[in-house]
């Protein structure tokens, strides 16, 4: 079954990113993403959620965690997630 990916802010504060799973109100397989300072500004960087004890995008979140769910997920940014 596909899941949409979305960007959620959680309790905690993390931005993460991940894909919705409504039926079991679930992040699946989520990933912090994070803002670099850069010369050009701001660079995105994604790290799975568990980093650096985990290496690998896997596990689950439960949806009692989100505090804000963003309408849009910037399309790059899913490209590189789904990578």
């Amino acid at each position: 079954m596909a899941h949409d990916v979305k960007l959620f802010k959680l309790i905690n504060g993390d931005m993460v990113i991940g894909k919705w799973d409504e039926e079991n109100n679930l992040i699946k397989d989520p990933a912090v993403l994070q803002t670099v300072p850069a010369q050009q500004g701001v660079q995105m960087m994604i790290l799975p959620f568990g980093y650096p004890f985990d290496n690998e995008i896997e596990g689950e979140i439960e949806g009692r965690h989100i505090l804000y769910t963003y309408k849009n997920c910037p399309e790059d940014v899913s490209t590189k997630y789904l990578e």
